[in-house]
């Protein structure tokens, strides 16, 4: 399938890993696709991807194809500004999580605290509760990166990308596909948390995971998204 000379990128959500991408990768069958693991876990459970660092030192002027998943999307966006022409996938994602001043459909602050207060006691914990709410049990084998979790808590308080949202989406580059039952991102949060420009796609059964859940629904609204003329 032609995606139009963009480079593909694929980055996960917090306290997951690249795995989660494996079936939608087989769907949308792309070559040369980039798995981003931003390293909650230690080893990556799955080899092949890049980290953080290795990614954004490599990408160039290349338009990109993103596709984020939950703080996957937020972590792309508050990087640097990227290639005019690039499009964005965001799967139960958002613009800021983290409840402020005229955005009370975020989560409390005090959540994100207690739990960034839990991982200096045990992260294997936060993390496997985190998990078991999104339905994904913890990688066996593997040990969970504390103080890289916590730097995706503190992007969760503080990051804040719904202007950057608003901007690609007027130019018609964005596609936001939620989950009805989602419960880490609700339906009343995603519809505050995103530009009203943006075309949201909703999976009325579907949960935090609908990359692993409802991976036909997830690849034929990407393609969709792809063949239409930007």
């Amino acid at each position: 399938m032609s995606i139009q000379g963009l480079k593909p990128v694929f980055v996960h959500g917090w306290a997951c890993g690249p795995e989660i991408w494996a079936p939608l990768q087989q769907q949308l069958g792309w070559d040369g696709v980039c798995r981003v693991d931003l390293g909650y876990f230690e080893p990556s459970p799955q080899n092949g991807s890049v980290n953080p660092a290795e990614f954004l030192q490599k990408t160039g002027d290349q338009p990109i194809l993103a596709t984020g998943h939950s703080l996957g999307l937020l972590w792309l966006l508050s990087q640097r500004d990227w290639p005019e022409g690039s499009r964005f996938v965001g799967i139960n994602a958002f613009g800021r999580f983290s409840a402020t001043e005229g955005f009370a459909a975020g989560v409390s602050p005090r959540v994100l605290s207690r739990m960034r207060a839990g991982l200096t006691r045990n992260a294997y914990d936060v993390a496997e509760n985190f998990r078991a709410r999104c339905g994904l049990p913890v990688p066996e084998g593997i040990s969970c990166n504390a103080d890289v979790l916590d730097e995706g808590l503190a992007l969760l308080a503080e990051g804040d990308v719904r202007e950057k949202m608003q901007y690609i989406a007027c130019k018609r580059n964005l596609l936001l596909l939620a989950g009805g039952v989602d419960p880490i991102v609700p339906p009343a949060m995603t519809r505050n948390a995103v530009p009203a420009e943006a075309e949201i796609v909703w999976q009325s059964d579907g949960g935090h995971m609908l990359p692993v859940t409802h991976v036909s629904f997830c690849a034929d609204h990407i393609k969709n998204f792809i063949s239409k003329a930007v």
